[in-house]
């Protein structure tokens, strides 16, 4: 493959593919692994026959599932991320009783974590560690729990309400982390997800990649600071764009509509926009003063520097006078 930091599983992939005589597969890849997805492509056909479709299409989570390329495929594998109760729970996209169509790959890291772990260890403040990590790393918990006893630290991974694994957290589940400790420490990428644990969990989040061997440390005043004033922002709205995302995991529509009707009760001119793809220059062209999103619970932090406020749910029950500021969090 063109890395190897990760398992592809390609000989399940090809066995699933040979042992249901599939014709035609479809891929879905996140975006920073397009970049290997026609190496996949080939060796799948090659090694089985199939013809392979690539989904070109956005792909943030698993509850982003390319359902318009599922229609049309006999099996889709879909990479990144492992499946979660709610998608178990989604409508099939056909009505007839068909085998199971989606298979989610998780992409299990290769790369060890004992040497990123010696750098965080000591930016660690508290006695007490939440351990935390993406579907990647989700396996080295263990192995991350004893290395940090083994520098006097005690720890603790704790269950998740709706994903697969414990310790595991998602964009928009950090039921996981919901234990006692002084601060978190999480293993993986990015910013996305430790951004996410300190705004909502309210603690010091020590994020830890072992890919790059980068430390970096997410305080949580830091991030909510920046949503404090996007809710101010919307304060003087007259009127609001309620969005509904249309991706299979994201749709709520009851909840949009709901909103809707307590902001015209609240004197608001309210109207539902719904959109598969929720970016800036979508939202360009509606005349309104704020958009308040249903789609994703973290795509509203994507909005910080558009001229108009785009807030979430929650925060739109502090601008309609109800919840209070210091409830934002609960």
């Amino acid at each position: 493959m063109g890395t190897n930091s990760y398992d592809f599983e390609l000989d399940k992939i090809k066995e699933l593919i040979k042992n249901r005589d599939a014709r035609r597969v479809g891929l879905q890849l996140p975006e920073g692994l397009k970049t290997v997805a026609i190496e996949i492509a080939s060796e799948i056909t090659k090694d089985t026959g199939a013809e392979v479709i690539i989904s070109g299409s956005s792909c943030y989570g698993a509850c982003d599932v390319d359902e318009k390329l599922e229609r049309i495929v006999d099996l889709l594998f879909h990479f990144g991320h492992s499946d979660t109760f709610s998608f178990k729970k989604r409508k099939p996209v056909l009505k007839e009783k068909v085998k199971r169509k989606v298979f989610f790959i998780e992409l299990r890291s290769n790369v060890g974590i004992k040497s990123v772990l010696e750098k965080a260890i000591p930016e660690l403040k508290g006695d007490c560690v939440g351990l935390v990590a993406t579907v990647q790393h989700v396996h080295a918990l263990e192995e991350a729990k004893i290395l940090l006893a083994h520098a006097g630290k005690r720890t603790v991974i704790g269950k998740s309400k709706n994903l697969k694994y414990d310790g595991q957290v998602l964009g928009c589940d950090f039921s996981s982390v919901t234990v006692p400790c002084d601060e978190i420490l999480f293993l993986g990428s990015g910013s996305f997800h430790p951004i996410g644990l300190a705004l909502y969990e309210g603690k010091r989040v020590i994020a830890a990649d072992p890919f790059t061997m980068q430390i970096n440390i997410h305080e949580p005043d830091e991030q909510r600071k920046k949503r404090y004033i996007a809710i101010g922002r919307a304060l003087d709205a007259k009127s609001v764009g309620i969005l509904i995302g249309q991706k299979c995991g994201q749709i709520k529509l009851n909840e949009a509509t709901a909103l809707r009707r307590k902001a015209v009760h609240k004197g608001l001119d309210a109207y539902l926009i719904a959109m598969e793809e929720i970016t800036e220059a979508n939202l360009l062209g509606f005349k309104v003063d704020a958009f308040v999103n249903t789609a994703c619970p973290r795509l509203a932090e994507d909005f910080v520097q558009f001229k108009k406020p785009v807030i979430s749910a929650t925060e739109f029950e502090v601008v309609l006078g109800e919840r209070d500021w210091k409830d934002l969090w609960q």
